[in-house]
């Protein structure tokens, strides 16, 4: 958990810089220059998607110290001229910092999602009991869905006017719904015999069975009420 929240907040400091950068109201130098301001709103965008993407595709769902910083090599290749301004695009965000706990929780969620997917198939295809080629398949149908998830999420929240996540939770919803009988039919695979059902693979992707239902649910009252 420590390593995924230090990852998490990276991600949400890249949806930060982004925001400050589209924030018209702030003042910096390098609105001099115009299309380098579009150049570095581009390469943040792209940064903050390379890291995620790095990210969800943790080998069996596991969150090392490695990973981040795959992650952070990913987001740094995206984005060469934002780290020759490092200094003036502190600057910038330091004018008015826009913590967005929402949007870091929903993100969480989504990557929590992509991680305990790939932690159930890799379960799955090592218990003798399950067909590998199967579980594996199915596994990359939800993860397919879900990296698709994450990354349209990702861009509605960067651009969204509010903060509360609600548009970018709209923009998903279908997404969720479509990949639920996968995970149903991975949380099925492995169900003879009592030991089997009790196995770590078969309660992992129950785990992301129910979590993904619950999340869509969820969200879509959200996007319903009035409140959002």
């Amino acid at each position: 958990m420590e390593k995924l929240d230090l990852a998490l907040d990276d991600l949400a400091g890249l949806l930060e810089l982004y925001r400050a950068l589209r924030d018209d109201s702030r003042t910096s130098t390098l609105r001099r220059d115009p299309e380098g301001f579009r150049r570095l709103q581009r390469e943040v965008a792209a940064a903050a998607d390379a890291y995620a993407a790095t990210l969800i595709a943790s080998a069996a769902g596991e969150v090392t110290g490695p990973r981040i910083t795959k992650c952070r090599k990913a987001a740094l290749a995206k984005m060469k001229s934002a780290v020759a301004k490092q200094r003036e695009l502190a600057a910038l965000v330091n004018q008015q910092r826009l913590p967005e706990p929402t949007v870091r929780a929903d993100v969480a969620q989504l990557v929590t999602l992509s991680l305990q997917c790939r932690a159930a198939v890799a379960a799955l295809a090592a218990s003798p009991t399950v067909d590998n080629k199967a579980a594996e398949a199915i596994g990359n149908k939800v993860l397919v869905d879900l990296r698709e998830a994450t990354l349209l999420y990702l861009a509605r929240a960067r651009d969204s006017a509010a903060s509360d996540g609600g548009a970018a939770r709209i923009a998903v919803v279908a997404l969720l719904e479509r990949t639920g009988p996968h995970a149903a039919e991975l949380a099925k695979l492995q169900h003879d015999g009592a030991e089997a059902a009790e196995g770590a693979g078969n309660i992992l992707a129950q785990d992301v069975n129910t979590l993904l239902h619950r999340t869509a649910r969820d969200w879509d009252v959200g996007a319903e009420s009035p409140a959002a």
